[in-house]
């Protein structure tokens, strides 16, 4: 517990004003505020084996994935890059997914511009065909269907890197949409022209539809709701013909 205290203690000195980058201040605009530097650039082998023991000793379970042995530095860069971000809080507070949130919002706006949204979920789910045709091979061996909600989801870093907050509810999985608050500042500023419900209407849904056919599922995914979370359930394609 004790390394763990004071892995702590190390993170939270570095989200101290000290290091949060303003980009004004009483000594004016500097460099290193401007860069927002995380104080641990080359020291990761370091921050990685304190936050690596940190882990082991946390964890309950024991886990080989638990364990970062060897691979200090990798864990190091990661949670230096962590810093960064969370530290990043001009113009807006910035969170660890915000590049990706930022390149899809800004490959949305072309599509929309360019009447290209059919265009571009097609192409995506050609992109992710190999991924998503394998777990369809693999449900007709005989796997559960909950494999099929995994591959979408859980399984897939497109997902578990871009949404930060979900959870499973029996055998349907509840996400919040995660565009909200890098939306409202790309909104405010003129970058993007569609809100949340757009997102969800015309690129989460047909997405994840396409993806679900491949795979010979059929996906049910709730309206869109004011609180931006989202239950998507997957069935078999004969249970929901024969439902109808």
């Amino acid at each position: 517990m004790s390394r763990l205290i004071i892995t702590v203690a190390l993170l939270a000195l570095c989200s101290t004003s000290s290091w949060a980058g303003g980009h004004t201040g009483a000594d004016g605009l500097t460099a290193d505020k401007f860069a927002n530097r995380s104080g641990f650039k080359g020291q990761e082998e370091e921050l990685g084996a304190a936050v690596a023991a940190a882990i082991r000793e946390t964890s309950k379970s024991g886990s080989p994935a638990h364990d970062f042995t060897g691979r200090e530095r990798d864990l190091g860069m990661a949670v230096e890059q962590l810093i960064k971000a969370l530290n990043n809080r001009m113009p807006y507070q910035h969170e660890p997914n915000d590049a990706l949130i930022k390149a899809t919002l800004t490959g949305l706006q072309f599509a929309k511009d360019n009447d290209m949204m059919e265009a571009l979920v097609d192409h995506e789910v050609r992109t992710q065909f190999f991924m998503i045709n394998r777990v369809r091979k693999m449900l007709e061996q005989g796997a559960d269907i909950e494999m099929g909600l995994i591959a979408l989801t859980e399984r897939t870093a497109c997902f578990y890197q871009l949404v930060r907050e979900y959870e499973r509810d029996g055998d349907a999985i509840r996400w919040r949409s995660p565009y909200w608050n890098v939306l409202a500042q790309t909104t405010r500023i003129g970058q993007n022209d569609f809100d949340e419900r757009w997102i969800h209407e015309n690129y989460t849904v047909p997405l994840m539809t396409k993806q679900a056919d491949v795979m010979n599922l059929d996906a049910q995914i709730s309206d869109w709701q004011d609180d931006g979370w989202i239950t998507m359930r997957l069935l078999p394609r004969e249970s929901v013909a024969a439902a109808n």
